[in-house]
C-alpha cells in the first residue's frame, strides 16, 4: 500500500504588510498617521482649553482670541450683547452734568471700586459696568438700572468685567451694595432677587412708588451664570 507524499507549504511573504522587510503604506497608516493626529488632538487640547484656562485664571482681562475658544464659549467668555437693551438711546436723557463714571464695591463678593459708565451706550460692558441711559442717579429718588457680564462662577474674578457679576446670585437679603457717586459713599441693603426671561426685563421701571422717595439699584446679569437664557436681578434700597 503506497503512502501519499508529504506535502511541505512555504509561506510566501512578498505580499505579507507584517513579515515584509519594509512596507511604506502600511507603516504611514499604523504609525506616522496616527501619530499625526495624537499630535493634533494635543495641540487642540492646549490651544482651545489649557492655555485658555490658565489665562481666565490667571489675567484680569480676557483677549477675543482666547474668549473664543472652545473653553471660552463654554464658559460663557464669548462675545455678547445685552439685546434686551437695545432701546438705549440719548433722547430724553437729562442734560445736567453728572459723573461719567461711578464706582460700585460689594463686600461679600470681592468687588471694590468697579467702574460704571454713567447712561452707557454699550449693550456689552466689557471694560466697565453699565448704568441703563435714562434710569435713576445713585442717591436720587429713582432706581438705578446697572447690567454687567457673567461666566461660570468657577471662573469668576472681581477685577474682569466679563466674569464680574458671576456671582451676585449668592447675595441674600441685608447684603450691602456700596456706591460712590459724585463724591458721596451710599450703601444699599438687598431687599429681593428674581429671575425673569429676556423679554420681561424693563429696565425702566421703579422698584419703589415714587412717593417713597426712596433711592434704589438693581443690579442684572444673565442666568443662569454663564448661559444667555435668562436674566437674574437683585433689588437693594439705600439705606444711608
Amino acid at each position: 500500500m503506497a503512502f501519499s507524499q508529504k506535502k511541505i507549504y512555504v509561506k510566501d511573504e512578498s505580499f505579507d504588510p507584517i513579515y515584509k522587510s519594509l512596507n511604506k503604506e502600511f507603516y504611514f497608516r499604523s504609525r506616522f498617521f496616527p501619530g499625526i493626529l495624537l499630535a493634533l488632538g494635543f495641540i487642540v487640547l492646549f490651544t482651545q482649553v489649557i492655555y485658555p484656562l490658565v489665562y481666565f485664571k490667571t489675567h484680569d482681562e480676557t483677549s477675543t482670541p482666547v474668549a473664543s475658544s472652545v473653553l471660552g464659549v463654554a464658559a460663557g467668555f464669548s462675545k455678547f450683547k445685552f439685546s434686551e437693551l437695545s432701546n438705549i438711546s440719548a433722547a430724553g436723557v437729562e442734560t445736567k452734568e453728572i459723573p461719567k463714571y461711578f464706582k460700585i464695591s460689594i463686600p461679600k463678593l470681592g468687588i471694590k471700586d468697579a467702574i460704571t459708565e454713567t447712561n452707557s451706550l454699550s449693550l456689552s460692558p466689557d471694560l466697565s459696568l453699565g448704568h441703563y441711559r435714562g434710569s435713576g442717579l445713585p442717591g436720587e429718588v429713582g432706581n438705578a438700572f446697572i447690567y454687567g457680564h457673567s461666566v461660570l462662577p468657577w471662573f469668576y474674578n472681581p477685577k474682569n468685567y466679563k466674569t464680574i457679576f458671576s456671582t451676585i446670585d449668592t447675595l441674600e437679603i441685608g447684603d450691602t451694595v456700596n456706591v460712590e457717586y459724585n463724591g458721596k459713599t451710599l450703601t444699599y441693603k438687598v431687599e429681593s432677587k428674581e429671575i425673569l426671561p429676556t423679554d420681561k426685563v424693563s429696565p425702566l421701571a421703579e422698584y419703589k412708588p415714587k412717593y417713597l422717595n426712596e433711592s434704589t439699584i438693581t443690579l442684572m446679569t444673565c442666568w443662569p451664570a454663564g448661559t444667555k437664557a435668562k436674566r437674574l436681578l437683585v433689588k437693594a434700597v439705600m439705606v444711608s
